[in-house]
């Protein structure tokens, strides 16, 4: 019902995602300063969206890609966490910040959504410092977990999409405003 690989495409090893009538992350742990490292690029593609995905609706709650940065706090770090998640959606609007019907300590961000743009890289790059400022109001603590996830268990459909190069830098090649926050 759900499938993670590490597959090469064009010469390249990048994460394939593919759910079928279910949901799957992968987390990886990491320490980042989010004030010395602000920027987060990562590139991914959609190849398929849930069927009727939609964040905004608690039964439709399904998207295609996600990519979470988790901000943890003690002493209950699975519930007391601040998380930002960045999303591909099948019909929310791109530009689209709302917290999580999940889960109020989660934060959204529609940066892609439906098929217009699937099957193609789509390159990202996010001031993680920024979004945290402007969606918690506060300044973040330090990352301790990133995670990737794909979708489609509320809509009972399939999902598929590819995600790499997940990187933390110090400055955006643009500059700082470029940075999307």
């Amino acid at each position: 019902r759900s499938q993670v690989e590490v597959v090469k495409e064009d010469n390249r090893f990048v994460f394939r995602l593919v759910s079928q009538r279910t949901s799957f992350a992968l987390y990886r742990h990491v320490a980042v300063n989010p004030k010395e490292f602000p920027i987060l690029t990562w590139a991914w593609k959609a190849l398929t969206l849930p069927a009727g995905g939609d964040v905004r609706e608690r039964g439709r709650d399904d998207q295609a890609a996600q990519v979470y940065v988790i901000f943890p706090k003690w002493p209950f770090p699975k519930v007391n966490s601040d998380v930002i998640g960045y999303i591909w959606d099948s019909q929310a609007p791109v530009g689209l910040k709302m917290a999580s019907l999940q889960s109020g300590n989660v934060k959204l961000v529609v940066l892609q959504s439906g098929g217009g743009k699937g099957g193609r890289w789509i390159q990202e790059e996010r001031n993680v410092y920024q979004d945290y400022v402007e969606l918690f109001g506060k300044e973040p603590p330090k990352v301790g977990k990133i995670a990737v996830m794909i979708d489609s268990n509320d809509t009972r459909s399939s999902a598929e999409s590819y995600i790499h190069d997940l990187i933390f830098r110090k400055r955006s090649a643009a500059g700082d405003q470029a940075a999307g926050g």
